[in-house]
């Protein structure tokens, strides 16, 4: 029996310790009409599962948890229970499927089945519908969850098995040459886990959600991205940092250099592919530099912090820091998670996850996908996570909030707004200098 990593096994103990999150990673998917009927989206789906068998396997868990609960078939598998159908209220305006979209995403999964499901929703504005995916994070992270992109949509002449290539940042750290980067890594880290300043975006999480969405043409940075010598990843952060100023400043705040820290999942696949759905994540904490007023300097900034904790060893001191965990009991690792999760944190404001997704248009039953929503959890005093997602040449910020965050439009504006600022920029460089 494959079990889970402790990883993976805490992303349950999460949910036990708080019952109000909910910690399944998703996406929706905007498709062109007219919808198809929930049969045919069923039987669709049925008769692609073998191209990801974990998603006809439960948990078992044994007894006393004294080991990590593991994979097993499901022998009551019923697509019922995971393909489903809901239509968008009123005129089906973008606000009213965000509104759903948080609604299907809030609820817990039944850890009695399979952890995951899809939810076909029509009545969107133009005659368009949607696929809402969700997939229990103890079940997979951001990268390999797109393998349940491979059960549902096409691409002209492609195979299912090849649809999704996936990119890998930065790839497992080797034994050899490593240890010392992930020493430092760990100083780093440890220094890392100081209270935010003053007071930030974190508070209590309850039962409901919120979510919102920008998309943005990733194009319209390209220009920019080569004058300054940054990624796609340092603009988008940085975007994300104006987003948290702007939010900041709405709700009365000092935007101080160390107001909002973020977590930023790193991938850890080693490969081009990922064999079946798992947890290979590692991490770095990194302050946003909301008290970066101009938008081209909040990029540098960004790009360098980010740089910096790469060069501290962080990613790299999550990897060691899970392997050693590796070989300490089950039952050890879960009792100290419980533990450490039932003290209030403070350190962590946010979490922002970045995963590349397609570059090629996708299809469900000859329909094409026009955009693609990401979905992050939120847990544990988090009460606004992004996501963000590309295809196609697009870049979609998914942002989930509690249901309290009544000002999400706010930050959803501020971080459009952030990036737009970018997109019309013009930089002349002379000499060495970028800027």
């Amino acid at each position: 029996m494959d079990r889970l990593s402790h990883l993976s096994a805490a992303f349950l103990t999460a949910e036990d310790v708080d019952p109000s999150s909910a910690l399944v990673i998703g996406s929706c998917a905007i498709l062109d009409g007219p919808a198809p009927t929930l049969d045919e989206l069923r039987e669709h789906v049925m008769g692609r599962l073998d191209l990801a068998p974990r998603y006809r396997q439960r948990l078992h868990r044994t007894a006393l948890d004294l080991r990590a609960p593991g994979w097993t078939d499901d022998p009551d598998f019923d697509i019922t229970r995971h393909v489903n159908a809901t239509s968008v209220p009123g005129a089906g305006l973008d606000a009213e499927l965000a509104d759903l979209v948080a609604e299907v995403m809030a609820p817990r999964m039944d850890r009695q089945h399979p952890l995951w499901d899809i939810t076909l929703v029509d009545g969107l504005v133009g005659g368009r519908w949607a696929l809402v995916c969700r997939v229990h994070h103890a079940l997979a992270d951001g990268v390999s969850g797109t393998e349940l992109l491979r059960v549902v949509y096409d691409v002209d002449g492609v195979a299912p098995d090849e649809i999704v290539g996936l990119r890998v940042v930065p790839g497992r750290p080797t034994r050899a040459g490593q240890a010392w980067r992930a020493v430092r890594g760990g100083v780093a880290l440890g220094g890392a886990l100081a209270p935010v300043h003053g007071p930030s975006v974190v508070g209590p999480i309850h039962g409901g959600r919120r979510y919102a969405w920008r998309r943005v043409r990733i194009s319209s940075v390209h220009d920019l991205r080569r004058t300054l010598g940054v990624s796609l990843n340092d603009v988008a952060f940085a975007a994300v940092a104006g987003g948290f100023r702007t939010l900041l400043e709405h709700r009365g705040l000092d935007p101080h250099p160390h107001a909002v820290r973020s977590l930023v999942p790193v991938s850890a696949w080693s490969g081009s592919a990922t064999e079946a759905p798992d947890n290979h994540v590692t991490l770095m904490l990194a302050y946003l530099p909301v008290d970066v007023g101009h938008a081209v300097h909040r990029v540098l900034v960004a790009h360098e912090r980010l740089a910096r904790l790469r060069r501290a060893g962080e990613p790299e001191a999550g990897v060691w820091a899970q392997r050693l965990a590796g070989v300490v009991p089950h039952a050890v690792v879960d009792r100290a998670t419980r533990l450490l999760l039932r003290v209030p944190q403070h350190h962590v404001s946010t979490v922002t996850t970045n995963v590349p997704g397609p570059r090629v248009p996708l299809s469900c039953l000859g329909h094409r996908v026009e955009q693609f929503l990401p979905y992050v959890p939120i847990a544990d005093r988090v009460q606004i996570g992004v996501a963000i997602f590309s295809y196609c040449g697009d870049l979609t910020f998914g942002i989930s909030a509690d249901r309290d965050v009544e000002d999400l439009e706010v930050l959803a504006d501020g971080i459009e707004l952030a990036w737009t600022e970018l997109a019309g920029t013009h930089l002349v460089v002379e000499g060495p200098s970028r800027v």
